[in-house]
């Protein structure tokens, strides 16, 4: 699945938005840092694969 920073919202658990995905599934801040990545099943983690949150809508 490709994903676009424009459509793909990442949020914690609580619903708070924290960052986009990108293509390559890379989570990324609002100041486009790059802060973890997206699992297959739409959960994003950290650099450690602590969970951060998932694709809004995923």
């Amino acid at each position: 699945m490709t994903r676009s920073p424009s459509t793909s919202i990442v949020v914690d658990d609580s619903g708070v938005r924290i960052g986009t995905v990108d293509a390559d599934g890379q989570v990324r801040d609002f100041a486009r840092v790059h802060i973890g990545s997206v699992r297959p099943d739409g959960v994003a983690v950290d650099f450690s694969g602590i969970r951060l949150g998932h694709v809004a809508g995923g």
